[in-house]
């Protein structure tokens, strides 16, 4: 125990950071997800306002302002080819489970876009553990909407860049099953975006394996109430297969007043299979941060996982606690504590409680 709040007590002075492409950005800037990303529903390759302009001039503790540096930053390969990269290494820490102790590579992502025409793009996404993207991208329809053709993630809930966070991972949009091959469109009218996709249903394959399809829709709404910013928003997710039912649905949406940030995602998800009754499962995930200057958060998360909401089957909690610090436009590290703790169930094995340390160095181009 000595050594757990020792590992916790440096972890917490150390200066640390999160990667881009998560909520809370977006929720302090009151924009879309494009704003920063080619993509339009987050995450993967910046935009050059994003790796030029915002995080060099606006949010790195260490500024950029000068032609030489900011030159550096450009991806733009030639006129019609840009490129991108992120590549995540994390280092684990825990008393009572030696085998998470030590360095795991936690995404080495490569990103080309090839933009054809000012509305027309190609855009590949390759990690590692075969996880990948590869989709056309026309921005054809009105509100400056788009249409999408190829392997991505469906949009549903907040995409959060840390897919430890409950509702990635106990929902399956962790890597590297989280991609699926389709067709995905988006509107975004005013201060609402609505996104919709119908995919093959077989996420983390390349073929699909029955001739049903899964539809992902998410919808969201932003507000200004004098310095309060808010978003409300709903996702559903439907997916029959010749051997399983899986729906899921739930809120999201986030707070926004001065230095404090809060956004969270709670979802009822119910997987049903052949000769077994299936239980409605609730996930949440919350993060509350406090801008401590540019650049600095502190970061506070917690998740709740219950795997049947109707019976006394158990469940399991994470609370996290560390300083996120953005300290180039090009390398951020994290410090983070979680203490896992467990309520003993029928569909939870575990009843005792967990403190586990972990550090996360991100570059990112």
């Amino acid at each position: 125990m000595v050594r757990a709040i020792s590992v916790a007590f440096l972890l917490l002075v150390a200066m640390a950071a999160q990667a881009l492409a998560i909520p809370r950005y977006s929720a302090r800037y009151g924009q879309d997800c494009n704003l920063c990303h080619h993509d339009p529903t987050g995450g993967g390759k910046r935009s050059a306002y994003a790796a030029q302009y915002l995080v060099p001039a606006e949010m790195s503790v260490v500024q950029w302002t000068d032609d030489d540096h900011i030159e550096r930053l450009d991806g733009q390969v030639t006129s019609g080819l840009s490129v991108g990269t992120d590549v995540r290494t994390l280092y684990h820490m825990s008393e009572d489970n030696s085998e998470q102790n030590g360095f795991f590579q936690m995404q080495a992502d490569f990103y080309a876009l090839f933009e054809v025409d000012p509305k027309f793009s190609i855009y590949l996404d390759q990690g590692q553990s075969q996880t990948r993207e590869v989709f056309a991208l026309g921005y054809v329809l009105p509100t400056s909407g788009h249409v999408k053709v190829g392997r991505f993630a469906p949009a549903y809930g907040w995409r959060f860049a840390d897919h430890t966070l409950y509702t990635r991972e106990a929902l399956g949009f962790a890597p590297p099953a989280n991609t699926d091959v389709g067709i995905g469109a988006g509107l975004y009218p005013g201060r609402a975006a609505l996104e919709v996709s119908v995919t093959n249903g077989a996420r983390g394959s390349g073929l699909d394996d029955d001739h049903r399809r899964a539809a992902t829709a998410r919808a969201m709404m932003r507000q200004s109430v004098g310095k309060l910013g808010l978003a409300v928003g709903g996702s559903y997710h439907y997916n029959k297969s010749n051997i399983r039912l899986d729906r899921m649905a739930g809120p999201f949406g986030y707070l926004q007043f001065g230095p404090v940030t809060w956004v969270a995602e709670a979802d009822w998800h119910r997987l049903d299979l052949p000769g077994a009754s299936g239980a409605d499962q609730l996930v949440v995930s919350q993060e509350l941060t406090y801008a401590l200057r540019r650049g600095v958060d502190l970061r506070a998360t917690l998740d709740f996982h219950d795997p049947d909401i109707d019976e006394t089957s158990g469940a399991r909690s994470r609370y996290g606690i560390g300083i996120d610090s953005l300290v180039y436009p090009f390398l951020g590290i994290q410090a983070m504590v979680h203490v896992d703790s467990f309520e003993g169930g029928s569909l939870v094995n575990e009843d005792s409680e967990r403190i586990r340390g972990s550090m996360l160095f991100h570059f990112f181009y």
